[in-house]
């Protein structure tokens, strides 16, 4: 059978699968024992599932996916998040949209706290946006900046979609963390670039300035002492990483035990609080090895068949400019993150361009950094956007449309930090260029 036959079945079963219903997990296996009865041999050979499996699930890189989950759900539960969302909305002070910025300065600390953006947004929004609303804050500006802000958790360290793609497509963990840093700050600049000039050019969005508090540099100074502790969990993870001193993995097992020790500190400590996060930390961790597990097998589909090598000669044959290849990789993965999660969108897409940009000459880190930033914006856009159905939980007075709309623009600052990344390299190369 025809390589591109063997892919069109293959991906037509999975998305037929997806829509249906079937759990992402549970589809992959099914894909992988149809391939393999088909094209491997028979059933005899299923249990390549297993033998793919145990050195992928048992990998000791993985480490950090359940601790990273475990660092920011601890935090999220525990209301620590709240008093770090104080310290800076006084630092922010009386300015027009203050509650807009500090969504935004919120949110990027807390993405560098956790590598969940539906928690983010959950977190900000909850805490945030009633407060945006009794002053009359319009949507735009309420649940916007959260939206935007939550969703930076994929991209700033530590993201656990950093590290399933770089142990999917057999890259550097650390270096792609690390590349995640300029871009996402850049996005939060971007962010707050549009505050600032819709502020100015639309003041009845954000009404009541001038019922806000001035506070002085003395109750600045202490706020500023609040955050040094937080600073210091994002140090034993990105900074730890950055100089080489920890792996990936022990530099998550130092910020779950960091956000532990953090909850004891301001007094925010619960078994309840520990129990519970770790439940969920099992439960989503569990899923993404499952899911982690299909889509290795399937990789394994991809090469055995042809399929990959197939595809990576097409490509090449047709001498299209790299640049326009990468451009057609993120055109496919925007179609996808209107219909699909980030996960499912990466497990499908990392085994069949790996080899295209192997082939190609790229470099990993800088395609890897663009494809987790599409994977973050398809979490704003219509219609299966999962943070903007975060968002309605926590506004139901919202409607699903107008949190769409009020995503939009901060889903444009992504879709241009990618052009950025695009036609400047380096914003995404210069910090893993000194990670050793």
């Amino acid at each position: 059978m025809d390589w591109s036959t063997m892919l069109l079945i293959m991906l037509g079963l999975l998305f037929f699968f997806f829509a249906i219903g079937i759990p992402v997990a549970v589809a992959f296996l099914v894909v992988n024992i149809i391939a393999i009865s088909l094209w491997m041999g028979g059933l005899a050979n299923i249990h390549l599932i297993i033998l793919n499996g145990v050195p992928t699930i048992g990998s000791f890189t993985l480490i950090a996916v359940p601790l990273f989950i475990l660092m920011g759900d601890v935090l999220f539960r525990s209301g620590v998040i709240i008093v770090l969302i104080d310290a800076l909305n006084k630092w922010v002070g009386k300015i027009p949209g203050n509650l807009s910025y500090t969504a935004v300065a919120s949110g990027t600390f807390f993405a560098a706290l956790s590598g969940s953006s539906m928690s983010g947004v959950a977190v900000l929004g909850s805490t945030l946006v009633p407060e945006m609303r009794r002053r009359g804050y319009s949507v735009e500006m309420s649940n916007g900046p959260v939206l935007g802000a939550g969703a930076l958790a994929m991209i700033i360290p530590p993201s656990i979609l950093a590290v399933l793609l770089a142990s999917t497509a057999k890259m550097s963990i650390a270096k792609l963390l690390i590349a995640g840093v300029i871009p996402g700050l850049l996005m939060a600049t971007l962010y707050c670039m549009y505050i600032f000039v819709r502020c100015r050019i639309q003041p009845h969005l954000v009404p009541g300035t001038e019922d806000l508090q001035a506070f002085t540099w003395g109750e600045k100074f202490r706020a500023l002492l609040t955050l040094t502790p937080f600073g210091f969990i994002i140090f034993l993870v990105t900074g730890l990483i950055f100089l080489g001193v920890a792996t990936p993995s022990e530099a998550a097992a130092l910020g779950a035990v960091g956000s532990v020790v953090l909850t004891f500190f301001y007094g925010k400590a619960k078994i309840s609080v520990f129990v519970d996060s770790m439940k969920e930390t099992l439960k989503i961790s569990a899923m993404v090895f499952f899911i982690l597990l299909g889509s290795q097998t399937f990789s394994q589909v991809i090469a055995y068949t042809g399929v990959g090598r197939g595809l990576t000669e097409l490509i090449v044959g047709i001498q299209a400019s790299p640049i326009l290849v990468v451009i057609m990789m993120n055109l496919i993965v925007f179609v996808m993150g209107c219909l699909m999660d980030a996960i499912s969108i990466l497990m499908i897409t990392v085994p069949i361009f790996m080899p295209i940009v192997i082939a190609l000459q790229l470099d990993p880190i800088w395609w890897g950094v663009m494809m987790v930033i599409n994977y973050e914006i398809g979490t704003l856009t219509p219609p299966f956007g999962l943070c903007c159905f975060v968002m309605k939980g926590v506004d139901p007075e919202a409607s699903i449309t107008d949190i769409f709309k009020a995503g939009l623009p901060f889903f444009c600052g992504g879709l241009l930090v990618i052009v950025l990344i695009l036609v400047f390299p380096r914003i995404a190369l210069l910090l893993p260029s000194f990670v050793k």
